[in-house]
C-alpha cells in the first residue's frame, strides 16, 4: 500500500522564484548594456533623449546594477 503524500498549504514559491531570477537576470543584462551605451555616448560627446542623468549618476547606477546582477543567480536555500 502506498502512503499518501501530505500536501503543505503553501504554494511552491521556489519554482516561481527560479523563473523570476531568470527573467531578472535577462532584464538586468539588457539594462546594463543600455547604461554602458549611454555612458559611452556621453563620453564621446553625443546626446540622446534617453540620457536624463549626469555621467556620475549613470556610473553609480551602472555599478549598483552590476552588483545586483552578480548575486541574481546565487543559490538560495529555504529552510522550513
Amino acid at each position: 500500500m502506498q502512503e499518501p503524500i501530505e500536501q503543505i498549504p503553501q504554494d511552491d514559491w521556489v519554482d516561481q522564484d527560479l523563473l523570476t531570477r531568470d527573467l531578472a537576470s535577462d532584464l538586468l543584462d539588457a539594462e546594463i548594456a543600455a547604461e554602458r551605451d549611454r555612458i559611452a555616448r556621453v563620453d564621446r560627446g553625443e546626446g540622446g533623449a534617453d540620457i536624463v542623468m549626469s555621467r556620475a549618476d549613470m556610473a553609480r547606477r551602472l555599478a549598483a546594477m552590476e552588483s545586483i546582477r552578480s548575486g541574481v543567480n546565487d543559490q538560495v536555500t529555504i529552510e522550513f
